[in-house]
């Protein structure tokens, strides 16, 4: 019992700690269930994006929405792109294109998906986009950059063109904003008329 008084201080300070540890798991388990609360709708194209209040729309045009955190310095940006035509290429073509175009070669060990049923919530999304790829992870940019990507590129078969959303930040800051990205895709479906 000594102990315990002799450095009371010291037994304070490691309580709050683990007490602030154990708050802060709390809430990032929380971050999936109030994700809707917490954001706006966007409309793209026919599609509704459901979008963290935190992020800032700072480029907009018929073809591309671009979001950037405008509260703080983060190295990170998430932009949502329609081409409206692919020329005949397969989606893998147009991905290997895109990843050179930005210079970009992903570590060997990255998530890599196909099925739409996975990473989307809604079925006519899953149904209409049954061609797609999502790649994500650690990647390295113009060989010196270390950054994390997350890209979908998707289309739908009766469309000639196609969609790429992708996420771009440091890698710590891929941490942080990565997931938001992510429920944000998930959350993805078409506009509903009122």
């Amino acid at each position: 019992m000594d102990i315990f008084f002799n450095h009371i201080w010291e037994w304070l300070i490691l309580l709050s700690l683990i007490g602030g540890a154990f708050y802060t798991l709390k809430i990032i388990g929380e971050e999936k269930s109030t994700f809707k609360d917490e954001s706006y709708e966007v409309q793209f194209s026919n599609l509704s994006l459901m979008i963290p209040n935190w992020w800032t729309i700072v480029g907009q045009t018929p073809e591309q929405l671009r979001f950037e955190r405008t509260d703080t310095r983060y190295d990170w940006y998430a932009n949502f792109t329609y081409h409206p035509q692919h020329h005949g290429k397969a989606l893998p073509q147009l991905l290997e294109e895109k990843l050179d175009l930005e210079k970009v070669e992903f570590d060997m060990d990255v998530v890599f998906e196909t099925d739409s049923r996975v990473l989307f919530r809604d079925s006519e999304i899953q149904e209409y986009f049954q061609e797609i790829i999502r790649v994500e992870g650690k990647a390295s940019q113009n060989v010196v950059d270390r950054i994390y990507y997350d890209i979908y590129l998707m289309r739908s078969q009766n469309d000639a063109g196609y969609f790429i959303f992708e996420s771009r930040s440091s890698v710590l800051n891929g941490l942080v904003e990565g997931p938001y990205f992510e429920e944000s895709l998930a959350e993805l479906s078409f506009i509903r008329e009122s």
